[in-house]
């Protein structure tokens, strides 16, 4: 899933997702599976994204790039076991 994640952030950033049913297309998934992914990068990931009928596209309604990962915090006092 984090692949296509990536990868709708990335047609994101170029207003070219198409539709809705196009990029389920393109992603090879369903449109409902399109649109849990736009959930989970609105309510979970926090990414100001909507649909621009304009465009015809999902966009940002801020500059930004979508960011998934884990940062180590380091342990003070580190005691080796």
């Amino acid at each position: 899933m984090i692949d296509k994640l990536y990868r709708i952030d990335q047609l994101i950033r170029m207003r070219a997702t198409g539709q809705p049913h196009e990029l389920a297309a393109r992603l090879r998934v369903s449109p409902s599976t399109v649109y849990e992914y736009m959930d989970i990068m609105r309510s979970v990931l926090s990414a100001p994204v909507r649909y621009c009928p304009t465009s015809r596209s999902y966009v940002y309604e801020e500059e930004g790039k979508l960011f998934l990962g884990f940062k180590k915090k380091p342990l003070l006092n580190r005691r080796a076991i």
